[in-house]
């Protein structure tokens, strides 16, 4: 492996976890097994110390209160379990047995080899029969020149510890390569949807698709959730890219025709003989095709604002019927060119809490779209009232309605329907409508029926 990326792979986060892991598992394990080898070494040291101190318990017993005092108690000390009972025995001269604590624990030893003449050395070892184990005897002299034997059964002790020095010998290779594997085993796993993660990230970034999505598991966990919340994202930029996409195109096709008309308006004014009043007609068709343009512009960045949060509210209490008969009094010529009716069906002490220059936009847009799109001789019914703890406002029209299929994307920007197309505007009408009434914490709905009508429904907390 290269050096360059050796330095890689030790930087990687899979490395890091398999290090960490293995580190911790084969240090738990050599502390344990040191921690056990200290404890077996220390319990089979101290072994001799308590069969001493057994010992000059025992002595002193029969010392003082003889040796059928020392029985007694040996008698009374019943079904002592191998760890701790002992082996007594009190010997008289000649080698000749006085007291013997023998249960079927000690039969097994061949203690009867013992000679008084051996009194001299303080430890004595017995072999069992089978040579399956040792016991280990001291010995003291009593007051009556009778001896007294302690011992306890052991297993040769060097043995034991040889034995277990080489087992953890043994299982260190085993433990080490267990811990690796686990660690490695473990990294794997964990990280498997952060690699699918940056598969796809790479993915989007080379080609630019971002249709592109993280396989998800069933596994419930964080990492999985990650992964829920990365694809949604996605999903969530896919459609603002798309959005955009369709808005830019809309922007520029309708940015298009006015751009043009002030192209040709300056042309034909600048190849025309010098005649002041032509010069004026020619820049007030450039001023009205500039509106247009900044109308476009302003109602984009509204738009933007509202969605984006940023929108500035200047929020007071709103007389809902005197709004709205504003607004009806503005528009009663153009309706009155067509025909059409228009009432308002509004109680005059209804108030809410709004921004009123924002809410006479959202009106005047909804009221204009219900003149504009109805027939000959239709009506239009405006209505406000409190649901609850809603403020609902209703526009009702016998207007040529809207498809079925068309009517979730009327709200989108620059969006015009087929039957819209012949009509005059820019096709964000019903989109600063949505984001001004989202603005407000509101919401607005339609239900419409080709050849029939549409209601447009604004509702907004009350106060």
């Amino acid at each position: 492996m290269p050096s360059s990326s050796r330095k890689r792979f030790h930087k990687t986060l899979g490395f890091r976890l398999t290090f960490w892991y293995s580190s911790i598992f084969i240090l738990s394990s050599l502390t344990l097994s040191i921690v056990s080898f200290a404890f077996v070494f220390s319990t089979m040291r101290d072994n001799r110390k308590a069969i001493q101190l057994k010992l000059a318990e025992y002595r002193s017993l029969a010392d003082s209160e003889g040796i059928q005092a020392l029985a007694k108690t040996l008698a009374e000390q019943r079904n002592p379990s191998r760890r701790t009972s002992y082996f007594v025995r009190v010997v008289a001269p000649v080698n000749k047995t006085v007291l013997l604590s023998n249960p079927r624990l000690w039969e097994e030893f061949d203690f009867m080899r013992f000679d008084d003449r051996q009194i001299d050395k303080q430890w004595h070892y017995f072999p069992s029969q089978r040579d399956t184990g040792l016991l280990e005897v001291t010995i003291a002299r009593l007051a009556n020149d009778q001896v007294l034997q302690v011992g306890k059964s052991i297993q040769d002790r060097e043995d034991i510890l040889e034995r277990f020095r080489d087992t953890l010998f043994a299982t260190m290779i085993p433990m080490i390569l267990i811990g690796l594997g686990g660690g490695a085993f473990v990294a794997f796993r964990a990280l498997r949807p952060i690699r699918a993660l940056i598969d796809a990230t790479r993915s989007i970034v080379e080609t630019g698709r971002m249709n592109l999505r993280v396989p998800e598991s069933n596994h419930q966990d964080e990492l999985d959730e990650l992964v829920r919340l990365f694809n949604s994202m996605l999903e969530r930029i896919e459609r603002l890219i798309k959005g955009m996409k369709d808005a830019l195109d809309n922007v520029a096709h309708d940015l298009r025709t006015p751009m043009a008309r002030l192209r040709a308006t300056a042309e034909m004014c600048l190849e025309a003989p010098a005649n002041a009043e032509q010069y004026k007609e020619s820049l007030a068709t450039c001023v009205e095709e500039s509106d247009r343009i900044l109308t476009l512009l302003n109602s984009i960045m509204d738009v933007s604002e509202a969605e984006t949060g940023t929108m500035r509210l200047k929020l007071e209490t709103v007389n809902l019927a005197k709004l709205i008969r504003e607004m009806v009094e503005l528009y009663q010529y153009v309706a009155e060119e067509r025909d059409i009716v228009v009432s308002m069906d509004c109680s005059e002490d209804l108030h809410f809490t709004a921004d009123f220059i924002r809410m006479r936009q959202v009106i005047a847009n909804l009221l204009d779209n219900a003149i504009k799109y109805n027939r000959i001789r239709g009506r239009i019914v405006i209505s406000g009232r409190v649901e609850g703890h809603q403020t609902v406002i209703s526009f009702r029209d016998t207007g040529i309605g809207i498809p079925a299929e068309e009517c979730p994307q009327i709200w989108d920007r620059l969006y015009r329907g087929d039957k819209s197309r012949s009509q005059p505007g820019l096709g964000l009408g019903l989109s600063v409508v949505k984001a001004i009434v989202r603005a407000h914490r509101g919401d607005v709905e339609v239900s419409s029926e080709p050849g029939v009508g549409s209601d447009f429904t604004i509702r907004l907390p009350a106060d």
